[in-house]
């Protein structure tokens, strides 16, 4: 399969695998009052699906690099993740919602590092870029379903919109499994390189630029799961907004990082990425902490949107630093162990803020996590920089069609 092919099959998943996080946000507000939910519960549902997602990550990041076997994870993690959520349509509370939710987690992040590794690897010169066009497809999927899920709730309940979102996600899986080859994650090795747990551990859980990065994509993470998740709640309860208008806020947050994440990751194979990073997290965190108090206007719009040109399209940038810093053999690890990063700040996060939200308001969760992003800059100090490994100083190979 050719390049651009790779990565078109690659981005088409990419935005399936995160289509019910944007199907979600517009459906949380109704299945909470139809289950009785509390907020508490809703951040215990979101905790437990990022636990999973954490072993999910991991696991699968030491399994691609040592034993291959990329192509059938991908394919499971579409059909098992259509299951899960559709399963979720046929909850009746809150103890048969949570294990549908939590497994959910380990169903989709089997997805990331055994596509973005391969990216990594095959776009080698190009991975800002290759990453950056990956994530715009998750960014897509979460403009697209919102949307979509908004206005299907005009006319059928939250479950029924649930089922019938499960259709992408089988098509997908039907796509992999007729067009992916099958595949195994192997960088530049030097003799004697061979993948061991000390390896694993000194040059990635040891290295504290890879730590750093783990620091910002997760407070990222966690920024992206606050506003997903509770934003919709917010609108409803403090302004009673509708669903459309749910779907609309919602799809204008991710399409605001749909192409600054592929200019992103473009220049960020170009100049610093350590000045991107700090310029989107500021600007990202600012827009957090000015969101409740937005009203329903055009003032929202542009601090949702803000959110997401600022510090959402910040994804390819960081794992494009990460792979920099790292082993090219240990490219499926260093998905993984980011975002197992990722699932711990928003498993502690949305636990706290849940419990947060009830005692002080929705409005609290947001300023906090607008001042955490903030905060999070002090671990600029842990990272080395990297401009002389940047594809500005590399030559890219004769006859490549990203060159």
């Amino acid at each position: 399969m050719k390049k651009w092919q790779l990565l078109a099959l690659l981005t088409t998943g990419h935005a399936c695998e995160h289509w019910f996080q944007g199907v979600l946000g517009p459906v949380l507000p109704y299945l909470t009052a139809d289950l009785d939910l509390t907020l508490t519960q809703v951040g215990l549902l979101f905790t437990g699906r990022a636990v999973m997602s954490a072993f999910s990550s991991v696991g699968t990041g030491y399994v691609i690099d040592s034993y291959g076997g990329g192509k059938w994870l991908l394919v499971g993690c579409m059909a098992s993740a259509a299951l899960f959520y559709g399963g979720a349509g046929f909850a009746t509370g809150f103890i048969t919602l949570a294990p549908i939710i939590w497994l959910s987690g380990l169903a989709t992040h089997t997805w990331h590092p055994p596509s973005m590794g391969l990216l990594g690897m095959r776009f080698d010169n190009r991975k800002g870029f290759a990453l950056g066009v990956h994530g715009t497809g998750a960014n897509l999927g979460q403009t697209l379903a919102p949307i979509i899920a908004g206005y299907l709730l005009l006319v059928m309940t939250w479950r029924g919109v649930l089922l019938a979102n499960t259709i992408p996600l089988f098509l997908t899986a039907i796509l992999l499994w007729v067009f992916l080859e099958p595949f195994q994650i192997s960088g530049k090795q030097k003799p004697g390189s061979s993948i061991t747990t000390g390896n694993f551990v000194d040059a990635l859980i040891k290295n504290p630029g890879m730590m750093g990065a783990c620091v910002f994509s997760g407070v990222r993470t966690l920024a992206h799961n606050v506003v997903s998740i509770f934003l919709a709640i917010l609108l409803v309860r403090k302004y009673g907004v509708g669903p459309s208008t749910l779907g609309l806020a919602l799809g204008v947050y991710s399409a605001a990082s749909i192409f600054p994440e592929t200019i992103v990751g473009y220049l960020s194979d170009r100049i610093s990425r350590k000045l991107i990073l700090f310029i989107g997290i500021t600007g990202g965190g600012i827009a957090l902490f000015l969101i409740p108090h937005a009203g329903t206007g055009i003032f929202l719009y542009v601090c949702v949107a803000s959110v997401g040109v600022f510090l959402i399209s910040m994804r390819s940038a960081i794992f494009a630093y990460g792979f920099e810093i790292s082993p090219p053999q240990l490219a499926g690890s260093v998905v993984g162990v980011i975002f197992t990063a990722n699932q711990i700040f928003v498993g502690l996060g949305l636990f706290f803020l849940g419990i947060l939200a009830d005692a002080y308001g929705l409005e609290f969760v947001f300023g906090a996590i607008g001042i955490a992003c903030l905060g999070s800059l002090v671990a600029f100090s842990w990272l080395p920089g990297t401009e002389e490994n940047s594809t500005l100083h590399q030559t890219a190979n004769p006859g490549d069609p990203m060159r």
